[in-house]
């Protein structure tokens, strides 16, 4: 079980590998979204739904950025108030930059499609002083602006995180504050949302425990 992400990125097919060999499993639920489930969705859930692309606000910090943004914050400002309620790190460069929301759906990619994470190739749009205007501009249209972080089977091996002002009636409108979101497109199935698990340490240790009941858990019989 482990909660950190260079290993993994580095070392994906070499983990498999061994993991194989072994007969041991590996569990990264608290690299892809701390308390969300979604390394749970998309390495057991989704199987069989066909699922195709993903879209994903998994960025507590930027979502609130962004949000204090758009109510008139300064860049500075709103980061030192993530920092302040412990959302946000002390050097907050991964999350403004998309490469921890590009890491966490390069994890995701990985377990829905088997993409070798170590070389998928990344495309980010940070979050910068200039973002202040185009917030208050989304927020003026009645959209909210979000870094969106997206993977798709049309377009193998890329993850791509944009800012994007997306209209009310969209899930990753609806969230708010350090609160994550990840949708999940399966064309027969439908959209499947997974919604909330706000960023903090405890949200982390939770889905390490998780991780380690269920692995550890001995297989019984009926529902459980």
């Amino acid at each position: 079980m482990t909660a950190t992400k260079s290993h993994v990125l580095s070392h994906w097919r070499v983990l498999e590998r061994a993991a194989a060999e072994g007969g041991s499993r590996i569990r990264i639920s608290g690299a892809t979204g701390a308390a969300l489930p979604t390394a749970d969705m998309a390495r057991v859930a989704l199987r069989g739904m066909g699922c195709n692309a993903v879209r994903a606000c998994p960025n507590g910090t930027s979502t609130f950025v962004l949000d204090e943004l758009a109510r008139g914050a300064g860049l500075e400002s709103a980061v030192r108030e993530a920092q302040r309620r412990g959302i946000a790190e002390a050097d907050p460069s991964a999350d403004l930059s998309g490469k921890d929301s590009a890491t966490k759906v390069r994890l995701i990619a990985g377990l829905l499609w088997d993409w070798d994470v170590s070389t998928i190739a990344v495309e980010t749009e940070p979050i910068a002083f200039s973002t202040a205007a185009t917030a208050l501009a989304a927020a003026g249209s009645g959209r909210r602006l979000r870094a969106v972080a997206a993977a798709s089977l049309e377009r193998p091996m890329v993850v791509t995180v944009r800012l994007e002002a997306v209209p009310a009636g969209d899930p990753l409108f609806a969230i708010a504050g350090p609160e994550k979101a990840m949708v999940f497109s399966c064309p027969d199935a439908g959209d499947i949302t997974v919604q909330g698990g706000r960023s903090s340490p405890k949200g982390a240790a939770f889905a390490m425990l998780k991780d380690v009941l269920n692995v550890g858990r001995v297989a019984s019989a009926g529902f459980r």
